[in-house]
């Protein structure tokens, strides 16, 4: 992935972002959550995570934002974005997931995903590549906030998503 930081509050734009950004979205509900959530504004910023940055095999980090009208709307924003983590990938079965706790932060969630080079050639696509990934969703206010920490197996691990999204939980509560 590149090295971004994107932001809107065009709702379009959004849900057209979304498409692309989400496991194995139903256009219409995408559109139905957050328009009923009061979608006010988003952003994303993906940064590599680690000593020395090899594109194309390097882990990164995606953080972003959502703001909503209301802590409700966070909410159920927050339920939609944990039930997409959850989903199988739409073409392919080699994805295995599960949830974790993120103790550290009220209210926050996890999921982790990954297809092994094994689980891949059993049950996958020919183009798909062997990824760990842990995703965390977290509400503050009217917002709600996700890290999605991602890479070769083996190259990421819970604890480390679980302090990236606590240093960041901390910088924006300043607990």
């Amino acid at each position: 992935p590149d090295e971004t930081r994107q932001t809107t509050v065009d709702f379009d734009e959004f849900i057209a972002a979304g498409s692309e950004a989400f496991i194995d979205p139903d256009q219409e509900e995408l559109t139905t959550v957050f328009q009923d959530a009061g979608f006010k504004g988003s952003g994303v910023d993906t940064r590599f995570f680690g000593e020395t940055h090899t594109p194309g095999s390097s882990p990164h980090v995606v953080s972003s934002f959502i703001e909503l009208d209301s802590e409700d709307g966070a909410t159920s924003a927050l339920d939609w974005l944990e039930t997409d983590a959850r989903k199988p990938c739409p073409m392919s079965c080699a994805v295995q997931r599960s949830t974790f706790g993120v103790d550290d932060i009220p209210d926050a969630r996890g999921v982790r995903r990954i297809a092994t080079a094994e689980d891949i050639e059993r049950l996958g696509t020919t183009d798909e590549q062997p990824v760990e990934e842990y995703w965390i969703g977290f509400p503050n206010g009217a917002f709600v906030y996700t890290v999605n920490l991602f890479g070769r197996p083996g190259s990421v691990s819970e604890e480390q998503a679980v302090e990236i999204a606590s240093a960041y939980y901390e910088r924006l509560t300043g607990n």
